[in-house]
């Protein structure tokens, strides 16, 4: 996918406007009657979807379209236009053999409901070390290579705590749909670790749902986007 397909992707899903009603050339004011607000968290998601450093706002106050945002991204993407044959995957996953059969089975899954997956292994129940695999589905997730990571362990927990020593990963351990949800909508977390043996392939499978189908919500007062900033700050501490 294009950076300008993405782009118009994202704005369609921000603003709740079908995708083929946007065009380079719409105007957020005149076409779409966006808010200050609604432009904050558009930037906000996309600097989220594309790991890009805060916009100033001086630029903010002189976006006026599609276009405009589109080579916005383009000039701040340290590697320039993302490759047109470049696949973004929708989820990135992995285990380790505790987690093998989940693994399979919420990819089958996610497969089924129309969603890429790229699953970075283990191909067997052979003992493996899972910050490995941790390591291989955080760095996909922080890379934009894929929106989404799913991890699995016999708890979850060392999965979670691996995928999080990774810049500008939010991986939260979760057993049910409700905390899935919450960690997407307050925390913007991008990744979701599973326990294969706390909870079935069901639950496990209403746990992805709700985590890939929720969307982040800032706040109306930014709050939870404030949070979050502050989150990616503990990542520069050095003692």
């Amino acid at each position: 996918m294009s950076t300008q397909d993405k782009v118009i992707q994202i704005v369609a899903e921000v603003l709740e406007v079908p995708l083929d009603e946007i065009t380079t050339d719409t105007d957020f004011l005149d076409d779409l009657g966006t808010t200050s607000l609604d432009i904050v968290t558009l930037i906000w998601r996309i600097e989220e979807e594309f790991a890009l450093g805060e916009t100033p706002e001086s630029v903010l106050e002189n976006l006026r379209t599609v276009g405009e945002l589109v080579d916005l991204v383009r000039g701040m993407r340290s590697d320039g236009e993302m490759s047109e044959t470049v696949e973004v995957y929708d989820v990135a996953i992995g285990s380790d053999h505790a987690g093998i059969e989940l693994k399979s089975a919420l990819a089958a899954w996610a497969r089924s409901q129309d969603l890429s997956v790229v699953d970075v292994g283990p191909a067997d129940a052979h003992a493996v070390d899972y910050p490995s695999f941790a390591r291989l589905v955080a760095e996909r997730v922080a890379s934009n290579d894929a929106r989404f990571g799913i991890l699995i362990c016999g708890s979850g927990v060392g999965m979670s705590i691996a995928a999080n020593k990774v810049d500008g990963i939010r991986a939260a351990l979760v057993s049910e749909p409700i905390s899935a949800g919450l960690s997407r909508k307050h925390n913007n977390a991008n990744i979701v670790c599973l326990g294969a043996r706390m909870i079935g392939p069901d639950m496990a499978k209403a746990c992805v749902e709700a985590f890939i189908h929720g969307d982040f919500d800032p706040g109306d007062d930014g709050r939870h986007q404030r949070r979050v900033s502050m989150i990616g700050d503990l990542e520069k501490y050095e003692s």
